[in-house]
């Protein structure tokens, strides 16, 4: 498998999560995350590094950005270098038209971020063989595994950011969309997932709130 460098077309062509959903629904997401996807991320020793996502955006980003999570809240950052801090690392990855796998969203911190190596290169070879099997080209990714002790967030996407909530912040009346998925013991006895605040009369169909380990 190779990787390729973050090309703002291949992020501006994820779909909406509305899409995105539609076509999870299709291919009966649900089974294929228990049946399919957690006995091949476990069989293959990577459910404490990569978790599964459903690939999509919720707001657009111009050619010379690309989002990246800090603290909790992910925002447009410049594509080119920022000077005076180190390089933000992937936390998102997507097939791209081109055959890479390419990140499209990102996280900064000072650690190494858990670098590809060749283990993580035939996963993701498997992967893809997988997802074409199934026909799930472009509908799932991979993400970033948040450590056994990731408590849970809320994300709420406010103009052009998305804002990550504690569990004690949580809306009192989301309605749950499943987006995002990890299949250690500890997260997916929890569970991991996506949500939308549909249940507001007034409720904004471009604003989606998501859920991880809710």
């Amino acid at each position: 498998m190779l990787i390729g460098e973050y090309k703002p077309e291949h992020f501006h062509g994820l779909p909406t999560l509305e899409t995105a959903r539609e076509k999870f629904k299709a291919l009966n997401g649900d089974a294929l995350v228990k049946d399919v996807f957690r006995p091949f991320f476990l069989q293959h020793g990577m459910d404490e590094r990569f978790g599964l996502a459903i690939l999509h955006r919720h707001f657009d980003l111009t050619i010379e950005e690309r989002l990246v999570d800090y603290n909790g809240t992910s925002s447009p950052w410049p594509t080119a270098p920022t000077k005076g801090i180190e390089e933000p690392h992937p936390s998102i990855w997507a097939k791209a038209p081109d055959g890479y796998f390419r990140p499209t969203e990102y996280r900064y911190s000072r650690d190494d971020g858990g670098e590809i190596g060749e283990a993580e290169l035939s996963f993701m070879d498997k992967f893809d063989q997988l997802l074409q099997r199934h026909d799930a080209s472009g509908v799932f990714g991979l993400c970033c595994y948040p450590g056994n002790d990731f408590e849970g967030s809320c994300e709420i996407t406010v103009g052009r950011a998305n804002i990550n909530l504690k569990p004690a912040d949580y809306p009192n009346d989301l309605q749950q969309v499943d987006t995002a998925w990890f299949f250690s013991v500890p997260l997916w006895t929890r569970g991991c997932r996506c949500t939308c605040n549909a249940s507001a009369a007034d409720h904004p169909h471009g604003t989606h709130v998501y859920t991880i380990s809710g």
